[in-house]
């Protein structure tokens, strides 16, 4: 187990706050180029306010649960705002290299090897991987010391992060996925992407996108914040996991349908994270007026010691709980 300070320390994410706030107001000053849109998973147009933060507002669908940010910022604003963003600018220069340590043996060591688990499951052995935002480089990086696939490539639009690739000497491409790459289609025996769906203008073109470049029986994996986890209904719009940057919530139902319109057949899903517990507890010890309110909250969240902790997050686990999704699908 971790903690989240081992991963955003502290001292450094206050000292980033005047990036995010950047980045927050740019977003903020093209509210009136905003568009709406229908549920990115299963495409209804009826929804119903979730909530508000920080002048962005989320809505719910009536049909699936999905909740997204309604109305948004257009593809052509969010790769102005990727490509301009001094948060991600202080990340890379930052939180990543003083962080990179522990995220390699704490989150990307096991992430590398739950792939190459499920690799192993569905009879999908070496040959290409490819991966879509891949950040600082470190699952890649990770990924190649086990020697598993053949060919391991890099996706990355934002150019900070896109120059660390490359200068860890990752075959790596800067542009969206939503380009043309220059690989060709159905030759990718494996697609990965880690927290880069519920960033996305538009899922549906993605998605698509990303189907094509499988290869029949491939496997299509990612990761997202769940909307039905349990920080999203104790906190909803005041989860730490909801912010400016963040437009789609799926959940364990409507990722299935968003993917099975693009011939991905959802093989399995399971919510691993292991941040839920510590996040609600920094949150309620920061408004300790909600622990006051709630008699059942109190109990569970006042002196909770490291037994309970560990107890409490392995029933999120189980139940599909957690604020982090892993996704599972295959090309038809």
């Amino acid at each position: 187990m971790f903690n989240e300070n081992d991963i955003r320390p502290k001292e450094l994410m206050k000292l980033k706050e005047p990036a995010l706030e950047h980045d927050k107001c740019f977003l903020r000053e093209k509210m009136s180029s905003f568009i709406y849109c229908h549920c990115p998973a299963c495409k209804s147009s009826s929804s119903k306010l979730w909530g508000e933060k920080e002048g962005f507002r989320y809505v719910k669908c009536s049909e699936c649960n999905t909740v997204y940010m309604n109305p948004r910022a257009p593809e052509k604003i969010l790769k102005e705002f990727y490509k301009q963003s001094k948060n991600y600018e202080f990340w890379n220069k930052y939180i990543y290299p003083q962080t990179d340590l522990v995220r390699k043996e704490k989150i990307f060591r096991p992430r590398v090897e739950r792939l190459i688990d499920l690799c192993k499951k569905y009879n999908v052995l070496a040959g290409t991987i490819l991966e879509i935002g891949s950040g600082f480089g470190t699952f890649c990086e990770t990924l190649a010391q086990y020697n598993f696939f053949n060919r391991i490539i890099a996706v990355e639009p934002t150019p900070d992060l896109a120059n660390t690739c490359k200068n860890k000497g990752i075959e790596t491409i800067e542009s969206e996925i939503e380009s043309s790459l220059p690989i060709s289609e159905g030759s990718m025996d494996v697609i990965v992407n880690f927290e880069v769906i519920e960033h996305l203008a538009d899922p549906n073109t993605f998605v698509s996108k990303a189907s094509r470049y499988l290869k029949q029986g491939g496997l299509f994996i990612c990761t997202c914040p769940n909307g039905e986890s349990i920080g999203a209904f104790l906190l909803k719009e005041n989860a730490k996991f909801v912010d400016h940057e963040h437009l789609n919530y799926f959940n364990p139902t409507s990722i299935k349908k968003l993917l099975k319109g693009h011939q991905l057949e959802v093989v399995e899903i399971s919510t691993p994270g292991e941040l839920d517990v510590d996040l609600l507890i920094n949150y309620f010890q920061d408004h300790p007026d909600m622990l006051k309110e709630n008699d059942f909250l109190r109990f569970m969240f006042s002196n909770i010691n490291e037994t309970k902790k560990s107890h409490f997050q392995s029933f999120i686990q189980q139940n599909n709980l957690s604020s982090c999704m892993w996704v599972v699908a295959r090309k038809d």
